[in-house]
């Protein structure tokens, strides 16, 4: 994962084969928002596909929690 995402040294996998959550080499993990089922659809075998599907979550994850952060400071 880290040559695909900076900062990302694994994922974590469901028993349904769902992804929900991204740990990085230091350790920290961070819990997406929507889990992502890696074989739905068209993604069931195509990596490429269910990656893309990681990094918008990812986004989108850190986006929120930088969001709540910015609120529970002030």
């Amino acid at each position: 994962m880290d040559k695909c995402f900076e900062g990302i040294a694994k994922v974590q996998f469901s028993d349904k084969d769902e992804v929900y959550g991204m740990i990085s080499a230091e350790g920290e993990v961070v819990t997406l928002s929507k889990m992502i089922d890696v074989n739905e659809g068209d993604k069931k075998g195509n990596v490429e596909k269910w990656m893309l599907d990681i990094e918008t979550q990812m986004r989108r994850t850190l986006r929120e929690q930088c969001r709540d952060s910015l609120k529970d400071y002030s």
